[in-house]
């Protein structure tokens, strides 16, 4: 047969080529292709979002810390010619390229610097894989980290560090709150010193005293009478 038929889905964009050459990229629709005098080849792609996985990266940070973290990336081709004629299989490439900006970005963080900048660390992974991705043929929509899982005394260590952190804050608070208590009692102790302040807190009790029992006090000195 010196023609055949290629349909090309909405989904799709075909590369062809002539004579072993790349000629052109075809949109959606069909089209009849000679066989001979060229010889055309065709490689389908779906050009629709797919997700790439990069899962159980052991990577070390800078304080020499063990981390497994696992990546992911959202992309397309959105250009075929280049994706199938700059690299071999284009998903092994930004996997490889996810994994290896991974592993550079962590080795320049702590543990702590890496699980308080997660987002920021998402912002530096785009940025770097965004242009190695394009020269691939690829758009990249978004990538980042999925989460860091820390190993088991890594994660005994941490627990154990808070733990210790709020007891020192409980700590704090309960002194703060006796040396409060303790000014208070110097200062009242400072007050019944005066024995006009001594006086007011009896006649206050009594008063309640009086307040509670329903009886009435009268306070006062009998006179002394002097017979001559």
């Amino acid at each position: 047969m010196l023609f055949r038929r290629l349909q090309v889905m909405e989904y799709q964009k075909a590369v062809v080529f002539a004579n072993g050459r790349y000629e052109k990229t075809l949109g959606p629709g069909r089209y009849f292709l000679t066989n001979v005098f060229p010889r055309r080849d065709t490689v389908l792609f779906d050009v629709r979002l797919a997700t790439l996985a990069v899962t159980g990266q052991e990577i070390l940070t800078k304080d020499k810390m063990p981390v497994r973290m696992n990546l992911t990336a959202l992309y397309r081709v959105a250009d075929p010619a280049k994706a199938v004629t700059k690299v071999q299989v284009y998903t092994n490439y930004l996997y490889e390229q996810l994994q290896l900006a991974a592993r550079v970005i962590v080795a320049d963080l702590t543990l702590d610097e890496l699980l308080a900048k997660k987002t920021a660390l998402t912002d530096e992974l785009t940025e770097k894989i965004r242009p190695l991705a394009a020269e691939a043929g690829l758009e990249l929509a978004a990538c980042g980290v999925k989460d860091v899982v820390l190993p088991g005394e890594i994660k005994t260590l941490m627990i154990k560090s808070v733990e210790a952190e709020q007891a020192a804050k409980a700590a704090l608070i309960t002194a703060r709150e006796d040396l409060a208590a303790t000014r208070v009692r110097a200062n009242t102790a400072k007050l019944y010193a005066d024995p006009a302040m001594i006086r007011l807190k009896e006649l206050e009790v009594m008063a309640e005293f009086a307040k509670k029992s329903g009886n009435t006090f009268v306070f006062g000195q009998a006179p002394y009478l002097k017979v001559p």
